[in-house]
């Protein structure tokens, strides 16, 4: 494994490995026949970056494909400056990016994206990771009810913390506040670029409570430094000591993000077909089988055109959840 690092908002990382697999798709043979790029449109060490590096090291790792693959990070504004750097390289199987469904339709909503989802070519939906609600060891609140009878009675005082503004984490407080007949206008949420600024702001007292996920916070979880009151996973998270949303009556709170893979516009049936493959070596990986397990993340393969169908729904789905928050008008 050979690591090269960019600039300050970029981290590379090149494997290689063994045999090529796919159908030809330009005059080089077999895809893929030269080198990969996988764009996470976060920060190092976020979720999208931790897909992105699993897709890249199974590659090489687990012999998919006898080529390199370069990940660089883009991160800012819900995934869409990476975005719309990524949409500009029409027509060009090698070069995928990582997101998941919630997050980056609920930046395009919000920012006002002139680039959407509909406009690139869907390779396939990979997987669901669980969220946890977290509060800090020293908080005074127990247990998500507590937490949630506090906010009915003031809802500005307990600010929450965790992901981008219009993100997954903001549309999951926004049905909990909901539920309580809270109006969204009154949700203090504060929008954080990545998982060490929210933890920065739980642990220093300046947000009451935070929503991320279960990968992103388990080392302060099991350092004893967080607390959780909930996961939003369908089954109590393995090693975590807290319900479920559902187990709790609140399991229709919580918005599914899809993670997965996209390529740029402009490709053919045959090369999304041939990306699609290739995507599909990758996840029945043993290296891949790894990374769901050590991130908790469960399987949910929607390859192509399902995936595609999947990102429309939620567009509709986040676009009226952001309207309610005042979002994306």
């Amino acid at each position: 494994m050979k690591i090269r690092l960019a600039a300050a908002v970029a981290a590379a990382v090149t494997l290689t490995g063994g045999c090529a697999v796919g159908e030809s798709t330009d005059a080089g043979g077999a895809y893929p026949s030269k080198a990969l790029s996988i764009m996470a449109p976060g920060s190092p060490g976020g979720g999208w970056d931790t897909r992105a590096r699993g897709i890249a090291g199974a590659l090489g790792e687990c012999k998919v494909a006898d080529v390199d693959a370069t990940v660089t990070n883009v991160p800012g504004a819900g995934g869409t400056i990476g975005l719309a750097q990524f949409a500009k390289r029409t027509g060009d199987p090698y070069q995928l990016m990582v997101m998941d469904s919630v997050t980056m339709l609920g930046g395009i909503v919000n920012n006002k994206s002139p680039v959407d989802l509909s406009t690139l070519t869907p390779v396939a939906g990979l997987s669901r990771g669980p969220s946890a609600v977290v509060v800090a060891e020293k908080s005074p609140y127990e247990d998500l009810k507590a937490l949630l009878d506090a906010m009915e009675a003031k809802p500005h005082s307990v600010k929450w913390t965790g992901g981008s503004l219009g993100g997954p984490g903001q549309m999951t407080v926004a049905g909990l506040a909901k539920g309580r007949d809270i109006a969204a206008k009154e949700i203090n949420f504060v929008p954080t670029a990545g998982g060490g600024e929210s933890m920065n702001l739980l642990l220093s007292g300046a947000a009451t409570v935070g929503i991320d996920t279960v990968a992103e916070l388990r080392p302060q979880i099991e350092a004893g430094e967080l607390r959780v009151l909930s996961v939003d996973s369908e089954q109590r998270v393995p090693g975590i000591d807290a319900p479920t949303m559902k187990e709790l009556g609140l399991g229709g709170e919580a918005v599914s993000t899809l993670a997965g893979v996209l390529a740029p516009a402009g490709l053919s049936k045959e090369q999304q077909q041939d990306v699609i493959g290739l995507i599909d070596k990758v996840r029945r990986s043993s290296c891949w089988k790894q990374v769901l397990e050590r991130n908790n993340w469960t399987e949910d393969w929607k390859p192509g055109d399902e995936f595609g169908k999947v990102l429309a729904e939620q567009r509709t789905q986040v676009t009226a959840i952001l309207g309610e928050l005042g979002l994306g008008k």
